[in-house]
């Protein structure tokens, strides 16, 4: 196997170093691939009788590879307890292990989002469902897809997207049981499979017909039956689902359950995974369940889209927009985060703050500067950065749903990529950084389109012309709203003039609170926002290493700091200065 710049590893020679230095093991399997960018390697052992599996086979194997090779090293697996012996030995089914294997290094399996929930609910009944649907093939991923694919195999699980809800009174398990297949069979996307060739190649695989199980729960038989038992039951169902591991080459995209109370259907449980579709499909496809629209679907499907970014058309619309990232790249400044001297283990945690003041501060700047809120909250958030950081011009990546694209504005699958904004936040006041972010912002949605895969490979070709890394996963989730490629209209007005006392009093109702920290990796910095009618969420998801724990709550804390005294100052200063 060819592995670019990096060495070539030659698994044979490999397993005879090791069989020649471990002598607990009798034989040994190495499956090495090229995957997301970088050689991954596999060890699996298969011990002499009497062998403690227990022991640390992993440092004996390293201790026989070279540098280069234990550098590979994803995990090593001792057969018979990380996995089942196969019948017939190692060596008999060398070949399906080593093509099962990398299946697993792609990440055609993966966990969920956390410990399994215990105790698992238990279905009293699985009721089997027949679907059918217009249109079959196989094709790579297409753009949308293969971003969310790096996505979940970098933060190790496949990202689950549902949850449950109650159920109008008289609906029947069949009626649920005939949504699910109504589900199936209008989008494609939930008639899709992973395939993983030998080599490691992804192909998503569209089938016309299939089945598939309703489970159904029951949560007791009462006369007079508690519905928090069926609520309780319905949030262990969601849970389970969300934590179950998910083998995308064999399960279908959707899992379903009914809550059973009194002989009636009373709650529902939906988890899919994020490679089916991203939030804008998902509003899309509960929109046509709730109609039961039979109209053919519309716009293109992720087959058609993965044809037509693989012509020639889509391979130059890419090499356009990568042009545009090119410049971004060899402009941002590195680091994107300084170390934080306050690394932790758990290494990434996530906070989240609700702001009754946030909501009134960007409605009175998009007022008074006539800016779209895209635009006064990348600012926003661009100033709070720099401020904490210390790094400016500010790089962060906004998600771009592309819904405005004609072709994917409806289409149920997964069309969302990050775009690249680096935004000027000094020498001038808030409103001038308003409006820089209008370019910065148009161009991020113009450019939100291409091969992740190309992207890949250009950020490590300008770093090496740079000398440095370029790290360029710093992302922003605006979830207020489906953003647009030309945004026209300000913010909604307030209606009334918020004064300063206002804000401070709002300000004090303001809530941060940590909500989960763990070793599963996430992106560098990850901010997502929600709005409801009184305030602004902000969800921010950190690598200690890149932004402290002190750090992490100075950000949002500092967009709420920027926004209140930019609205209540005309004029007020970034506080920032050039060099």
């Amino acid at each position: 196997m060819h592995l670019g710049s990096q060495p070539e590893l030659h698994p044979a020679l490999v397993e005879e170093h090791i069989l020649a230095s471990v002598p607990q093991v009798r034989a040994c399997l190495v499956v090495s691939a090229r995957l997301r960018g970088r050689v991954q390697t596999d060890v699996l052992l298969d011990l002499r009788p009497g062998a403690d599996p227990d022991d640390d086979h992993e440092s004996a194997v390293r201790a026989a590879l070279t540098e280069s090779e234990a550098a590979t090293l994803r995990r090593v697996f001792v057969l018979g307890t990380d996995r089942d012996e196969p019948e017939g030995g190692l060596d008999h089914h060398r070949a399906l292990i080593r093509q099962n294997q990398i299946a697993e290094m792609a990440g055609a399996r993966l966990p969920g989002v956390g410990p399994g929930a215990d105790p698992v609910p238990v279905p009293a009944e699985r009721v089997p469902v027949e679907f059918a649907g217009e249109g079959a093939g196989t094709a790579g991923l297409s753009w949308g897809q293969h971003e969310i694919w790096q996505s979940m195999t970098q933060q190790g699980n496949w990202l689950p997207l549902g949850g449950w809800r109650p159920l109008d009174p008289g609906t029947r398990v069949e009626d649920v049981a005939s949504e699910l297949a109504y589900l199936h069979g209008r989008f494609p996307s939930m008639r899709t499979l992973l395939r993983v060739d030998a080599d490691g190649t992804l192909r998503q695989e569209l089938s016309a017909t299939g089945s598939t199980h309703l489970e159904v729960y029951d949560a007791g038989t009462d006369a007079a039956p508690d519905p928090g038992a069926a609520d309780r039951l319905a949030a262990a169902i969601s849970e389970h689902y969300q934590r179950l591991p998910y083998d995308l080459r064999t399960e279908w995209p959707v899992r379903m359950a009914v809550v059973r109370q009194g002989g009636e259907a009373t709650r529902m449980a939906v988890v899919m995974h994020h490679l089916a579709l991203d939030g804008g499909g998902a509003e899309i496809m509960m929109r046509e369940v709730a109609v039961r629209a039979s109209t053919p679907p519309a716009g293109l499907q992720q087959l058609e889209q993965a044809r037509w970014q693989n012509s020639p058309a889509g391979r130059r619309h890419s090499d356009r927009t990568l042009r545009h990232f090119a410049e971004i790249l060899r402009a941002m400044p590195t680091p994107t985060f300084p170390p934080s001297g306050d690394p932790r283990r758990p290494r990434y945690w996530s906070a989240e703050f609700v702001s009754p003041a946030l909501r009134p501060a960007l409605a009175a700047l998009g007022e008074r500067t006539g800016a779209d809120p895209a635009r006064v909250l990348h600012a926003v958030y661009a100033i709070a950065l720099a401020h904490v950081t210390g790094v400016h011009p500010v790089l962060f990546r906004p998600v771009i749903g592309n819904r405005f694209r004609q072709q994917l504005a409806d289409v149920v699958c997964h069309t969302a990529q990050a775009g690249a904004v680096l935004l000027d936040v000094a020498d001038g006041t808030v409103e001038d950084v308003i409006e820089r972010a209008g370019p910065a912002a148009m161009n991020a949605f113009k450019h939100g389109y291409f091969d992740p895969v190309q992207l890949n490979a250009l950020v490590e070709e300008i770093g090496r012309e740079r000398g440095a890394v370029l790290d360029v996963a710093s992302f922003f989730n605006d979830r207020r709203g489906t953003p647009t490629a030309t945004p026209t209209g300000p913010a909604a007005s307030t209606a009334t003039t918020t004064t300063a006392d206002d804000y401070a009093r709002a300000r004090a109702a303001s809530e941060f609170r940590w909500v989960e920290r763990r070793n599963d990796p996430v992106e560098r910095l990850f901010l997502h926002v929600d709005d409801s009618p009184d305030t602004v969420t902000l969800t921010i998801e950190a690598d200690t290493r890149a932004l402290s724990p002190a750090q992490i709550e100075a950000v949002v804390r500092e967009m709420e700091e920027v926004a209140v005294a930019a609205a209540v100052q005309p004029g007020l200063s970034t506080r920032i200065k050039a060099g």
